[in-house]
């Protein structure tokens, strides 16, 4: 997950911590989502925050499970 970070970083200009911080801004704002799918992807963090590695994994399973359903 560190590569994407900073190959994400590095196609947009901007620092690891910047990607880090806006990443974690659309965290914030994805857990006060009321859609059903977005209120049950949330549920497997116990209702805690996610770190950005946790985060990034869980989407990245959640984006594979779709194609996998294709």
């Amino acid at each position: 997950m560190k590569n994407i970070i900073k190959e994400t970083a590095k196609q947009n200009n901007t620092s690891v911590k910047e990607v880090r911080r806006e990443i974690g801004k659309a965290i914030d704002e994805g857990m006060k989502c009321t859609d059903p799918y977005a209120v049950e992807f949330w549920k497997q963090f116990g209702g805690q925050k996610p770190t950005v590695e946790e985060f990034l994994k869980a989407l990245s399973a959640c984006v594979s499970n779709e194609i996998g359903r294709g």
